[in-house]
């Protein structure tokens, strides 16, 4: 089996802004999940439960009448139900660690930006203040002004 060349990374780009937008938007995904589709899954799972006030006359029925055919389906339904509910708690997870992940990925660059920002003025500083070579005389040179 063969190996996996390394990514070329030679005209590499990062956007902070970019990575901002996209850990905001992230973020809308998870509260549209939270928000909207758990409490869809709610609303469904009290539609499921059936009139309350009208209970079973048969036993061991179900909203789909009392065959085992209908007691089986009404079971996939609710397994159904359950892992639409583990799913979506899932996904809501992964949204939010995906949004962690993508924050510290634009801090560490904002943070790196910094960095080099104050390191080549600190650098421009030093080379300001440094006094010219010294010629073959051993005196300094100083740029030829006339």
């Amino acid at each position: 089996m063969g190996s996996i060349p390394p990514p070329s990374i030679g005209d590499l780009h990062v956007s902070v802004e970019d990575l901002d937008a996209a850990a905001t938007y992230v973020e809308r995904l998870r509260q549209y999940i939270d928000d909207t589709l758990k409490y869809e899954m709610e609303r469904i799972k009290e539609r499921m439960k059936g009139d309350s006030n009208n209970a079973q006359t048969v036993p061991n029925g179900t909203p789909f009448g009392a065959y085992e055919d209908a007691r089986m389906q009404w079971r996939a339904l609710e397994t159904s139900t359950v892992n639409m509910e583990a799913h979506l708690t899932t996904l809501s997870q992964k949204l939010t660690a995906l949004k962690e992940g993508t924050e510290e990925i634009a801090k560490a660059f904002r943070d790196t930006e910094a960095r080099n920002g104050a390191n080549g003025k600190e650098i421009e500083r030093l080379l300001e203040s440094a006094a010219p070579p010294p010629t073959a005389s051993g005196a300094p040179t100083y740029p030829y002004t006339a």
